[in-house]
């Protein structure tokens, strides 16, 4: 069970995924959640430094996409912006969400990455799906209610994942 929470890599931040790693590991697609891993979650729309990085995957021919437990109004204001697919109440960990965006994306588990902030939605939903899985540190502080909740349950799994020597 504890390999199925452990993220293939963990950074600090979303920009720290360079183009080239992607091109490596031969990801077309890269899925991400929207808030605490691109943006805190009171921000409604994607910051310059989210538009560039997005500009970078664009250039460098990989796509993007976003998978959001968040209401359909706050994702669309936020992927407006990017031009991008999006699949809002996916209810993460469930799969019926990133099933949905798979099918609309003709896309293959072992050609896509999904990037977020929370082990317990992001990195599963990622590995039990064979998907690769990038857990990142949250861009705020803050957080909401019922993410704020399992936070501590997270930290251990995470200090089990870094004390196997995974970075």
């Amino acid at each position: 069970m504890t390999n199925l929470l452990y993220p293939k890599e963990y950074l600090n931040s979303y920009r720290d995924l360079k183009p080239e790693r992607l091109k490596t590991l031969k990801i077309k697609t890269v899925i991400f959640d929207i808030d605490n891993t691109l943006v805190p979650y009171f921000v409604k729309k994607p910051t310059k430094e989210v538009l560039d990085y997005f500009g970078s995957l664009k250039a460098a021919g990989i796509n993007t996409a976003v998978l959001s437990n968040s209401r359909p109004e706050r994702a669309e204001e936020f992927c407006r912006g990017l031009d991008i697919p999006f699949v809002s109440r996916a209810k993460k960990p469930l799969n019926k969400g990133l099933k949905k965006l798979m099918r609309e994306l003709s896309l293959k588990p072992e050609e896509a990455l999904i990037i977020g902030d929370q082990i317990f939605m992001d990195v599963l939903l990622g590995n039990l799906n064979g998907i690769y899985s990038v857990l990142v540190k949250k861009a705020d502080k803050k957080d909401e209610l019922i993410t704020a909740v399992k936070r501590p349950l997270e930290k251990i799994v995470l200090f089990f994942y870094l004390r196997r020597g995974r970075k």
